[in-house]
Parts: structure tokens; sequence; C-alpha cells
């Protein structure tokens, strides 16, 4: 499409474009002052940082509306006056042609003769006995939030690569935390927050290189799209020296 054409486009629905502009900032304003209410409410940190990346998502399109907003707004006022644009043409009806479909001749189907055959004796129905499956025992609580490896209680050293599932109904991210002692009081994240779910898969990797020896929890959460979350599943590790 040729820039002509496309300042066509432009100054034949400017109206249009702006009261679609205008919406989508009011919508952008509303969800900004949504989040910063639940930011300013909540009391979790995990409640506030999702309400701090709906604020940043917020003004990062109210941004973008702006600046097309004045792109439309110099094109229309400034560019335009000055050139010879094409009219934009209006669609014009396609006629539809109805075929009506010629009758073709039936062909006669020749007439088949059954040969009379020695009967066959029926063999005997042969029933079979349903196998039963036996159904695995789950060992996490939440199917969906798990590790399966390493083990609870076992002894690691250097690169731990971390095993298992995040998968929830309405999935949205998923984080690993560590934490020292039996009972860490203070949690720290491995890695960055993960957007895409994982099913019996590779959940991340834990550099525990330069670590002090003894025992420390790794704890897997993973919130759904409306900020909530199943309980945390925790495992004991000891890091070797």
């Amino acid at each position: 499409m040729s820039l002509s054409k496309i300042l066509s486009y432009a100054n034949a629905y400017f109206l249009w474009f702006c009261a679609a502009a205008f919406v989508a900032a009011l919508l952008c304003l509303r969800e900004m002052r949504a989040a910063h209410t639940e930011q300013a409410q909540t009391i979790f940190a995990l409640e506030r940082e999702l309400a701090v990346g709906r604020q940043r998502r917020a003004r990062n399109a109210l941004c973008v509306i702006v600046a097309l907003l004045a792109v439309l707004t110099v094109a229309k006022f400034a560019i335009v006056p000055g050139q010879e644009l094409p009219r934009v043409r209006e669609p014009t009806p396609t006629q539809m042609l109805i075929l009506v479909p010629t009758a073709t001749p039936e062909t006669p189907t020749p007439t088949r003769t059954r040969i009379p055959t020695r009967p066959r004796p029926t063999p005997a129905p042969v029933t079979e006995t349903p196998s039963v499956t036996p159904v695995p025992t789950l060992s996490c609580p939440q199917p969906g939030v798990c590790i399966a490896s390493p083990a609870a209680g076992q002894a690691v050293q250097g690169q731990v690569t971390i095993r298992g599932t995040a998968n929830i109904n309405a999935f949205q991210f998923y984080k690993l935390e560590y934490g020292q002692g039996e009972e860490p009081q203070r949690w720290n994240s491995i890695g960055e927050i993960q957007r895409a779910p994982v099913v019996d898969g590779v959940l991340g990797t834990w550099d525990t290189t330069g670590f002090p020896a003894g025992v420390y929890r790794l704890r897997l959460t993973v919130v759904d799209i409306s900020g909530n979350f199943p309980p945390p599943y925790e495992i004991r590790l000891v890091i070797q020296p």
C-alpha cells in the first residue's frame, strides 16, 4: 500500500480513529487506576508485584495510543492539505451467479444373482477379560504444582536442574525460590518469573556454587490470571561443600 493511499484512509476515517483512540485511552486510565488502588491496598508482595506489572503495561499502551493519535493529527492537518490524495473507493457488492445443475441421466445398475454357498460353521465367541491398568500414585498434594527432581532430602552441589510440573487452571506464571534453614525467614528468587506452563519437564536451574553448606528449602509457586495460587510445594535439600 502506497503512502498516498494510507494518508487518504487517515483523512477519510480520522474521526473514527480519534473515537477509537479515546475509548482505548479511557480503558488504559481505568486499568492504571485499578492497579494503583490494588497496589496501595494489598499487603502481599506477590499481589503488589502483579499490580505494578498491570500498571506498567497500561501506561505503555496509553503512550502508544497518544503517539498514534499525534501522528494521525499531524497527517490530517499538516500533510494532507498540501497533497493531492486519491479518493477512497467505496466497496461495490459482487453479484453472485447461481448455477443450476444439469440433470445427469442415471445409469441402470445391473442386478447381481447370488450363488448359494455352503454354510460355514460359526465360531464360538471369544470373551476377552478386560485388563486392569494400575493407577500411579501421585507424590504431590497438587499434581499441577510439583517438584519431581531433586528429591526431598537429597544432597546437592553445583548446578542443580529442577524438574517437575507447573500447570494449573487459568495459568499465568510460576517462580522458584529458596530459603536457608529448616524454617527460612527470607525467600530468594531463582531466575526470572516463567510465563509458560511446564508438565513433567525442566522448571529451572539453580546454581549453588559458593553457597554455605547446610539445610535449604526449595519452593515452587504457581499463580493463575486472577492472582490466586494454591499452596506452594516445598522440599528440603542439603547443599554439600
